[in-house]
Order: C-alpha cells, then sequence, then structure tokens
C-alpha cells in the first residue's frame, strides 16, 4: 500500500485544490478528518475497556498477568511516541508528512486489530507470549504510528483559528460518540454473533473485522479528501541542553499538576471502562447493562464539553475541575444507597460524565499554561519534552494501573471463564464492588486536590503583562534588532495622536478617518500590519491574507509560537511568541507616534500610548439596532451575532496583553454612543476636547 501507485491514483481528489491558508474548509473535509477520530478510537476503546475482559473471559488468561503484559507495554509504548513524532517531522512525502503515513499505515492497523483478539489454541503461556506480542504491535507500533500524524493533520489543514475549533469541537464529539458506541454496543453485538455461530472467539474475531474494515475505508477517506496546506519550513534553533530541559520540567510545579491530573484521570477512565463490564456480569447480573450505563456517562460528558465555553471563562480551569471532582463524588456516594438499582447507576453515571467534563475539555491546554509559566519563572521555554512526558506519563499510568488491577483480581481468586457470580470467589466479587464503587471516590478526591494547587488562573494575566514587559525593548535582544530598525514614514508637522477603539458596526474607521483628515494625518490600522509583514518577508502577499495570518496568532491560545514560515511567502528568519509578536506591535506603533503621529485604530493603541504627551483615547460604541444596519451595509451582510462574536475575540486578546477590559472608560479621555451623535457627530465631539486640550496647554490642534 506504501507503494507510489497506490498513493497517487487515490490522490486525485487533490487535483485543483485551494491550497490557501485561511481558506474556509469545506464541510465535506472537516467531516472526512473528524470521522477518521471514531475510526481509530474504535481499536482504543477496545483495548483500553474490552480487552482485559476478552483476555480474562474469553481465552482464560490469569487477571495477574494481563496486568504484567499491560504494564511493560505501556512503557514501551510511551518512548515510541517520540520516535514516531521525530520520523514526521522528518518525512518530506509529495503526499504530505502526516497524510501519507494515515495511507501507509491503515491495513497494517486493521491487520494489527484482528490479529490481538485472534487467540490461536495454545498452552497458557504461549496465549501470554501472543498476547505480549501482538498487543505491543497494535499499540506500541501501529496505533502510534497511525495516531500521531492524525494529530498532526488536524493542524495542517488551515491556520484560521475558528476553523481548527470548528474541526475540534466536531472531532470531540465524534470520538466521545464512537467511544460511547463501542463500550456500549461490542458485548451484546458479539453476544449475538456468537449465538449465531456457535464459537465466542469467532465471534470476538469477525466483530473486530468488521470494525477494522470500517476504519480502513474511512481511514483512506481521509487521505484522500483531507488536504495539508500548511506547510512550514524547518529552521536550525538553538536547543536547551537536555539536562536543563529535564530539570525545568521537573521543577515546574504546574506542569507536574497537569502531569498528576492525566495521570489520575487515566486511571479512572481503565478502572471504570474496565470494571464496568465485570460489575453488570456479576453484580447487576447482566453484561447487556454496560450499553445504558456507559452511554449514560458519555452522552453527559459531551453535554459537559458543549456548555464549557460559556462557563470556562467565567469560572477558570481550577474551579471548574473541582467542583467537577465534588460532582463526581456526590455521583458515587448517591449509588452507594442501592448499589444494584440500574436507575440510581444511570444518575450516577450521568453526574459522573458532567463532573469529567471540565477536565476533559482542558486537559491538552494544561501543558500549554505550564510552558508559559516555565518561560515566565525560568527564561527557558521547554516544550517538546513536556507533552513527550505528559504522553508517557499517561501511558505509563495506564500501565500501572492495568496491572494493580489485574494483580488485585488475581490474588482475589477471581476467574474470567465463570459466568456468574454465584461461581466466582467472595473476595473477587468484593474487588470487583471496590473497584466500582470506592476507588472512583478516592480519585476524585485526589483530583480535587492536586487541581485545588493550580493558582495559575489569578496570576496568568499578570504572568503575560511581566513576559510582555521582560520581551521589550527594555531587556536586549528581546526584539530582534531588525525590527528594532524598522523603516517608518518621515516625520510631519502634526504631533497629535489619537487612539480609537471601538465595537464593530459602530462606525469607527469611518469616525478614525473624518479625524485623521481634520489633523492632516493617517490613520493606522493595516498599515501596521504591513510594516510586520515587510518585517516577516510577506510584504508581496495579499493583505487580507496577512492580516489573517497575524491576527490568528495573535488570538490563538493553543498555539505556542508564530513561525513566519508557515506562510508561503514568508522569508523571516526567526520564530515569535504571542507575546514578541505583541510587543513587535506596540513597537511599531509607538515609533509611529513619534516620527508620524496620526489616528490608531485598535491594536491596543490607547494602552500601548498611554501616558505619551499630545496622546487622546476615544472608545466608541452603538446600540444593536445601528450595529446591525452597519452589518448590513458596511460589513457586507454580517449579522449582529457576527459582529458581537468579532468583539468577543477582540476583548479576549485586549484582556490577555494588557489585563483590563477593552471597554473600560477609565482608560479613554472619552466614550461616545455614535447611536445618539452619529459617525460625524462623534468625529466633532473628539476633535473639540482634543482642540480645547491642546489649547490649555498652549499647543496647537489644526
Amino acid at each position: 500500500m506504501a507503494g507510489k501507485g497506490i498513493p497517487e491514483l487515490l490522490n486525485y481528489k487533490q487535483k485543483g485544490k485551494d491550497l490557501n491558508e485561511f481558506i474556509k474548509v469545506p464541510l465535506s473535509e472537516k467531516l472526512a478528518y473528524c470521522f477518521g477520530d471514531p475510526a481509530l478510537t474504535l481499536m482504543y476503546t477496545m483495548t483500553t475497556t474490552l480487552l482485559i475482559y476478552f483476555y480474562t473471559n474469553v481465552v482464560g488468561i490469569s487477571a495477574g498477568a494481563v496486568g504484567m503484559i499491560m504494564l511493560l507495554s505501556r512503557v514501551f509504548d510511551g518512548f515510541s511516541d517520540v520516535l514516531m513524532g521525530t520520523i514526521i517531522d522528518r518525512t518530506h512525502s509529495k503526499y504530505g508528512k502526516a497524510r501519507i503515513w494515515i495511507l501507509r499505515l491503515a491495513v497494517p492497523y486493521a491487520l494489527a486489530a484482528v490479529l490481538l483478539f485472534t487467540m490461536p489454541p495454545m498452552g497458557n503461556m504461549g496465549k501470554i507470549i501472543y498476547a505480549f506480542v501482538t498487543y505491543n504491535i497494535m499499540n506500541t507500533v501501529v496505533y502510534t504510528a497511525i495516531s500521531q500524524p492524525f494529530h498532526a493533520l488536524g493542524s495542517l489543514m488551515s491556520r484560521d483559528r475558528r476553523e481548527r475549533d470548528v474541526i475540534c469541537n466536531i472531532r470531540m464529539v465524534l470520538s466521545i460518540t464512537a467511544s460511547m458506541i463501542i463500550t456500549a454496543f461490542t458485548l451484546p453485538l458479539i453476544n449475538v454473533v456468537a449465538n449465531i455461530t456457535g464459537n465466542q472467539q469467532m465471534a470476538w474475531i469477525l466483530v473486530t473485522a468488521g470494525y477494522a474494515i470500517i476504519s480502513v475505508g474511512v481511514l483512506v477517506n481521509t487521505y484522500m479528501v483531507c488536504t495539508e496546506r500548511v506547510s512550514a519550513a524547518k529552521q536550525e534553533k538553538e536547543d536547551i541542553p537536555f539536562v536543563e530541559a529535564f530539570k525545568a520540567t521537573v521543577t515546574n510545579r504546574y506542569f507536574l499538576i497537569a502531569l498528576g491530573l492525566m495521570i489520575f484521570y487515566t486511571a479512572y477512565q481503565i478502572i471504570i471502562g474496565t470494571d464496568l463490564t465485570y460489575y453488570c456480569q456479576y453484580v447487576l447480573g447482566n453484561v447487556d447493562l454496560v450499553m445504558p450505563l456507559s452511554a449514560a456517562e458519555k452522552l453527559a460528558t459531551v453535554v459537559g464539553i458543549a456548555l464549557l465555553p460559556k462557563v470556562l471563562p467565567r469560572y477558570g480551569k481550577r474551579n471548574l475541575i473541582c467542583a467537577g471532582c465534588i460532582l463526581g463524588v456526590a455521583g458515587q456516594l448517591l449509588f452507594l444507597m442501592n448499589i444494584t438499582s440500574v436507575s440510581l447507576g444511570v444518575v450516577t453515571c450521568i453526574m459522573r460524565g458532567i463532573g469529567i467534563a471540565p477536565f476533559y475539555g482542558v486537559q491538552y491546554s494544561l501543558p500549554s499554561d505550564a510552558i508559559e509559566y516555565g518561560q515566565w519563572k525560568t527564561g527557558k521555554r521547554v516544550e517538546g519534552l513536556m507533552f513527550s512526558s505528559m504522553s508517557m506519563g499517561q501511558k505509563a499510568g495506564s500501565g500501572l494501573t492495568s496491572a494493580i488491577m489485574g494483580g488485585i483480581l488475581s490474588a482475589a481468586y477471581f476467574d474470567g471463564t465463570k459466568a456468574t457470580a454465584a461461581e466466582q470467589s467472595a473476595e473477587a466479587i468484593r474487588v470487583i464492588k471496590g473497584f466500582y464503587l470506592y476507588v472512583p471516590i478516592a480519585i476524585w478526591v485526589v483530583m480535587f486536590v492536586i487541581a485545588a494547587c493550580y493558582q495559575l488562573d489569578k496570576v496568568y494575566d499578570k504572568m503575560m503583562r511581566e513576559l510582555i514587559q521582560r520581551e521589550s525593548g527594555e531587556e536586549s535582544g528581546s526584539v530582534p534588532g531588525e525590527i528594532q530598525s524598522m523603516p517608518l514614514p518621515e516625520a510631519s508637522g502634526n504631533r497629535i495622536n489619537v487612539a480609537i477603539g471601538r465595537l464593530y458596526g459602530s462606525s469607527g474607521r469611518k469616525i478614525a478617518e473624518d479625524v485623521a483628515k481634520a489633523l492632516d494625518c493617517k490613520v493606522y490600522d493595516r498599515q501596521i500590519i504591513c510594516l510586520m509583514a515587510e518585517k516577516f518577508g510577506m510584504e508581496k502577499a495579499d493583505l487580507e491574507s496577512v492580516r489573517q495570518y497575524l491576527d490568528s496568532y495573535n488570538y490563538e491560545d493553543s498555539e505556542l509560537t508564530f513561525s513566519p514560515y508557515g506562510h508561503s511567502s514568508a522569508g523571516a528568519a526567526a520564530d515569535y511568541t504571542g507575546v514578541q509578536m505583541f510587543e513587535v506591535q506596540s513597537r511599531i506603533i509607538r515609533e509611529l507616534s513619534e516620527r508620524r503621529p496620526g489616528v490608531f485604530l485598535g491594536r491596543c493603541a490607547n494602552y500601548v500610548l498611554r501616558g505619551e504627551p499630545h496622546t487622546y483615547s476615544f472608545f466608541v460604541y452603538a446600540d444593536d439596532a445601528y450595529r446591525e444596519k452597519e452589518g448590513q451595509e458596511y460589513y457586507k451582510g454580517q449579522s449582529l451575532g457576527e459582529l458581537k462574536k468579532r468583539d468577543q475575540i477582540r476583548n479576549e486578546y485586549y484582556e490577555k496583553f494588557t489585563g483590563i477590559r477593552r471597554d473600560d472608560p477609565h482608560y479613554y479621555d472619552m466614550v461616545i454612543n455614535v447611536s445618539k451623535t452619529g459617525a460625524a457627530g462623534a468625529a466633532s465631539l473628539i476633535l473639540d476636547y482634543i482642540r480645547n486640550k491642546e489649547e490649555e496647554k498652549g499647543g496647537n490642534a489644526s
């Protein structure tokens, strides 16, 4: 499959594709990518929730041996992540650095999955060896090799922040849904097939083969339809020595918090996912109850994640994770009132699902927080080691949990070949109950304690402001010299600077143009972007493309650095963090205000120029009816909701880098409701104010 013929044959849908990095990704392409996640989730869920049941209850391997297989394999698995990441970085195929690996490994992935659930007739030691070998082929080799390029493909399809948000949201919902379906329906489906064929082992093979065939089709479609539009060229960087990077990682308290939460969350997943099947079979007396209980928890998690964007900015990560832990404990305690009540069990699962949603939704942003914190505290920005360490910790936690579960079940004389509770030992039943009823409470409590130590929500804005100051011109080398000596327009006679902030749809640009005309100066907005683009080697690119490119990095929380090489016409020689990007923009504004004063529209100019002589700042807004009309006429039919969404993005950016609200009247000379004054009236008010102030100072505002 890896030959040149098949990749080229299946590449026909790429012909004539628009490779603009900021294109609105077609819905068909979004779905082709997002459905690839369930294709991978099929087998991941099988190996994390049902494989232990298969080993113990179908083929008769002892629980202790299964646990040891999982533990040893997960250790190997952690190192394979780092290796595959390096391979992807060094891939330079005409079919993409990530897409090609999805095609190459789709069939091996399916074959490895079938082998995993195909146990040849052999002795106990032979079964253990076969399980160890096939488990590592599937997880350590094939799954790692196909999942890593799949994750990378998502960031290579578009650089537009909003497009990536949509893609990630669809993917997350489909992933959870697939996990829910596999957990809930696989065992009942296998039982049906077993009744038809009269062979339980064959039923597992047939069902897995069916899943595998579907996965291959979906993954091949992902290769065919999805497009890698982002082609960031590699460059040499000064690497932090490993010993220093390791020290910076293990002494970073927020990395340790993120790692601890991830390990215990993984333990929770393994214990609930594995023991739910045993609990339904041996305590509730019906293994098919796995479906409604698992579905209740997964659906509740989906709902919780959907609500997260609305509540996260208000309450913060720490408070929501802690609240989720409390809800999880409450759910477990509720079930203890009647541990055989199915209806009570469903309620408990719903409470657990909502409780885990806050951490599930922010788990991948916590390492990013730790990276920023580490740079703030030590001046060292350690990225690769932190992310690979998170992955290794997660997999080691998974293996350790499985090993402990297997060892305890084995010590309790659990026998997977026994079909009913009456046939199991009393100790085994007690262990199964303990894992499902009490261990999750302990995990929730530990996660609560760890999350309570997360104090970054309180200091994040302060941290970012200090990073901005640290990376400003006040420290040598923080901003490259070629940017410090950036060519600017020649000086003019005007010495008045005006900063105008505005809500979208309040005629801010019209007001700025009227004021600039009266003062005989220029309006600065996109001109600032052009000056930035020039230094990034992008001066020949389309202005709108440049604006989207720069702004997407200014607003993007998930991206760690800005790389000019990511743009097709870029030619700069360095990467810039979001903080450095803001400082470059601020430096341009300050130098323009000195060399050629004018009217600055947006761009945090009121904050950047605060306290400067002959500088005035204003904020203009309007009521909804006025803005709605402006949206239709000036913004080419944009709705009021779309304008407000753009304002929200600006608000978040402004507050992130200044620590204050964009519409706070305390930071402006005057706030004007344009729906009361009109654009011309607002410009007159601004000019009158400036004229009066300049006369008081003995100046001259023309």
